[in-house]
């Protein structure tokens, strides 16, 4: 047993005793030494002789003979709790909810500290049964809808979610309308992946209610668009997120090329890409124009962008002035061939690979998660910011 675990252990076992001196008054020393229950001392004695589990149990059964030990019950409760004690924990919890004679304040203290064991414990439904009956009482009920917040969200139970954050919102009058928007887009993205795209509008359209500039749903607003064939509105939503959330670009660059190939329009696609680059700088912007110049037959045009758009980054000016006077005004630097280098040379410095990062946490990773696995905050994800892997020498 390490000598952390062995101070928390004894942290109880102190406020046992703390309590029982106090509750007898000050006293002479010999007094006080033959007031000190056997129980205490011989569960001191079981810590000290590496025997915690006995120890611990006498302290309890201790501990429940006296009706003013709530309180150090209820931190021993949490204490087994955070040790992954789960079992101990609930134990104890519900012994103390048996107990006759507790006050409703200290009984309902009880029922939330047993809803926190039931939910580590992936009871949810006897969780959610307890916090909803603790969130009633308006002392407890911040804290129960935080957890049946949590709870929802693991279990996806998307309107519960909505109504609890509403209530939550009520008791504590913390603005939770962007919170509120992911949850309506988790409702919209359900109803777009079974077909059913009029339920799926309609959550979008709450989503935008409750967070007029939302990321996601002005996203899905658009996909939603391209899928029923109108396009022409679909690009509309998207180009929103060009004034409104550029450093998103990247995710749907796709998307919109997609909807104006369906037009016949290739040519507004690449006007839409040149204002993208203007806001957002991004390689693979770049670069998803200089694939699109080569596919509508103007490599020279695309050579010439991408030479243009390395002097112009900070980073890559002094690489680009010595592949410029390398080459110098010949052949070589006109052919396709260098064009491939060149697009080669971009991908090796900045990497294929598009990646995303929490601004809250630091999680990584390949795909985009709305909600960060990390530190489950939502809205906190986007793409990386990108810089070329420039060794020095």
């Amino acid at each position: 047993m390490c000598i952390r675990d062995r101070f928390l252990l004894l942290l109880p076992l102190a406020a046992a005793s703390g309590w029982y001196a106090a509750s007898r008054g000050i006293r002479s020393p010999r007094t006080v030494r033959s007031d000190i229950p056997q129980a205490y001392i011989k569960s001191l004695n079981l810590l000290l002789n590496e025997q915690q589990d006995k120890a611990l149990d006498v302290l309890i059964s201790a501990l429940e003979t006296h009706e003013e030990t709530v309180e150090i019950q209820l931190a021993l409760g949490n204490l087994f709790r955070r040790r992954g004690e789960i079992e101990r924990a609930t134990q104890l919890h519900q012994n103390l909810i048996a107990r006759s004679g507790l006050d409703p304040d200290q009984r309902l203290l009880a029922l939330y500290e047993l809803g926190q064991d039931y939910y580590k414990a992936g009871l949810f439904d006897r969780a959610e049964s307890l916090l909803l009956e603790v969130a009633e009482a308006v002392e407890y009920s911040e804290s129960a809808y935080r957890l049946l917040l949590q709870l929802y969200e693991q279990e996806k139970e998307w309107d519960n979610a909505i109504d609890s954050a509403k209530r939550l919102s009520s008791a504590s009058g913390e603005d939770l309308t962007g919170l509120l928007a992911q949850y309506y887009c988790e409702l919209a993205e359900e109803r777009m992946a079974s077909g059913l795209y009029q339920e799926c509008a309609g959550f979008i359209n709450q989503a935008l209610t409750s967070e007029k500039n939302c990321t996601r749903a002005l996203m899905q607003s658009g996909r939603l668009r391209a899928i029923k064939n109108e396009h022409q509105l679909a690009i509309r939503e998207w180009t929103k997120i060009v004034n409104l959330h550029p450093e998103m670009l990247t995710d749907v660059v796709g998307l919109v090329r997609q909807s104006y190939q369906s037009l016949g329009r290739l040519s507004d696609y690449r006007k839409f890409l040149e204002r993208c680059i203007e806001l957002n700088n991004d390689f693979r912007l770049m670069m998803t124009l200089v694939d699109l110049l080569v596919e509508i037959g103007q490599p020279s045009q695309a050579r010439s962008r991408l030479l243009s758009w390395m002097r112009n980054t900070d980073s890559l000016k002094s690489l680009t002035g010595l592949i410029e006077s390398g080459t110098g005004d010949g052949d070589d630097y006109r052919s396709d061939r260098s064009l491939d280098f060149l697009i080669v040379l971009v991908s090796v410095l900045f990497g294929k690979t598009r990646s995303y990062e929490c601004r809250n946490c630091g999680f990584k990773g390949k795909s985009m998660h709305w909600q960060c696995p990390g530190c489950k905050n939502w809205n906190s994800t986007g793409p990386s910011k990108t810089t070329p892997r420039l060794q020095e020498r």
